[in-house]
């Protein structure tokens, strides 16, 4: 199969990803395409995370290929690093010698060197994380048709994410009951919370299902117990998720990824 017909075979798939099973398994799945389709040694997604009280930030959601360990606990303000900057200005970048360039000493780590490209990842119109892409393979260094290649990845990764979570929050019934006690009935206000203010989101949860407790008559320390049981299972989530890195010898955590 030719080099073309490899990149339109990975396009399709790309268009046509689903989200199934483990969200976070799925954002590795799509960096493995990326990889294939660009012919990358590594590819990281970065997308934005927030905190309530704090500036959301960059930090890797999925990686192909290696990092440092570090890189999983990095964060990236908007505006710094390579990757912030991407994601402020909304515009790809495609360096040949990270190195050599002006760009070397927003790098995180420059001397890793070689070829590089970072493309913003849209969601709901506006970007809302980075795909990295270094290590070409088979030639020193990504070209301007590369780049091209790769903003139309960023764009289906992009759809891929805000499909995937839009159709996992309509499919909940309370997250459907919270956003009608909410106002945001209609599917662009939906994509929208979910893909930029996912804090708002969760505060409408937690207050739905507050209602829904409470309209069934379980007691303020009933209800206290019941958050209590959610935050047990998200600690046993968290540490078996934990074990199975250890035990696949994965780096641990979330990060930033910039060449």
């Amino acid at each position: 199969m030719s080099s073309s017909s490899v990149r339109q075979a990975k396009l399709r798939e790309l268009a046509g990803f689903e989200i199934t099973g483990r969200f976070e398994d799925n954002l590795y799945r799509l960096t493995c395409i990326v990889a294939d389709l660009l012919s990358a040694r590594r590819v990281s997604l970065m997308l934005l995370d927030s905190v309530p009280g704090k500036t959301a930030r960059l930090r890797l959601a999925a990686l192909h290929g290696e990092l440092p360990e570090l890189a999983w606990k990095e964060e990236a303000p908007p505006g710094q690093g390579i990757a912030g900057q991407v994601l402020s200005t909304g515009r790809s970048l495609r360096v040949a010698r990270i190195e050599r360039s002006a760009w070397k000493n927003a790098a995180r780590r420059p001397e890793s060197g070689g070829s590089f490209m970072a493309c913003p990842v849209p969601l709901a119109g506006t970007p809302a994380g980075v795909l990295n892409i270094s290590g070409p393979i088979g030639r020193a260094a990504f070209t301007a048709t590369d780049l091209e290649w790769a903003e139309l990845a960023a764009m289906l990764v992009g759809r891929a994410i805000q499909m995937g979570r839009m159709n996992r929050l309509l499919d909940s019934r309370l997250a459907q009951m919270a956003f009608t006690l909410e106002g945001s009935q209609d599917a662009c206000s939906v994509a929208a919370l979910s893909a930029h203010e996912p804090e708002r989101v969760a505060g409408m949860l937690a207050r739905a299902f507050y209602r829904e407790l409470h309209h069934c008559g379980f007691s303020p320390n009933q209800i206290i117990h019941a958050a209590g049981e959610i935050i047990s299972e998200l600690t046993r989530s968290l540490n078996r998720h934990k074990r199975r890195i250890h035990q696949s010898g994965e780096p641990s955590g979330q990060p930033e990824s910039t060449p």
